[in-house]
């Protein structure tokens, strides 16, 4: 049985705020983000989606696309 995340609700102001601080520490690295990466990080930041979901979504795409 898959385990469910349960997902905090993040106000506008905290989900640009945490946006902006992983795009800050992507620059700060010398790291570029592609569109997918930051649509990725949208739906993980604003709940939609934890990280495994996104994990599973990436296996998935790759393991296709061999």
């Amino acid at each position: 049985m898959k385990h469910k995340v349960q997902r905090k609700h993040v106000s506008v102001e905290q989900h640009k705020n945490m946006m902006r601080c992983v795009a800050g520490t992507m620059v700060i690295e010398g790291l570029t983000m592609s569109d997918a990466s930051i649509h990725n990080l949208d739906r993980y930041v604003s709940g939609q989606v934890d990280y495994q979901e996104i994990l599973s979504e990436l296996k998935a795409k790759y393991q296709r696309e061999k």
